[in-house]
């Protein structure tokens, strides 16, 4: 499924909220949280996705109007929200990319400055 291909999203969304009326599915915490957790993160990306789309369609009408008449005030504001949406749409890909089944879990990262360095060093040394 692509991560913009909002239609499979939405089928998923069905079929995940379908799965919550599924008799006994209360009763399982584990499968219980990972469906609930899925629905969220689709209900959130699809949400987005068509308010950023009907932003889009504003934005759209807007550069016509002032294609067919001149007006500064409306140039400065399709600038201004165009570049706004741009953020969203880059924010929207960030988020889609990070659905995946363990991107929601967090992760400890551990840097020892220097320990590089030497490592790289010592198997320069040895490639030689």
């Amino acid at each position: 499924m692509s991560h913009f291909d909002i239609k499979a999203k939405q089928e998923e969304l069905k079929e995940l909220e379908e799965t919550t009326m599924q008799e006994g599915f209360w009763t399982n915490n584990d499968k219980k949280d990972e469906i609930l957790s899925k629905i969220k993160s689709n209900k959130k990306i699809c949400t987005t996705y068509l308010e950023l789309k009907n932003e889009i369609q504003n934005i759209e009408e807007l550069s016509e109007l002032v294609q067919q008449e001149f007006d500064e005030e409306i140039k400065k504001e399709v600038i201004k929200t165009t570049s706004k949406l741009q953020k969203e749409v880059e924010k929207l890909e960030l988020q889609t990319m990070l659905s995946g089944k363990y991107d929601a879990n967090n992760a400890i990262l551990t840097i020892h400055p220097g320990a590089g360095r030497n490592r790289i060093a010592r198997l320069g040394r040895n490639a030689i």
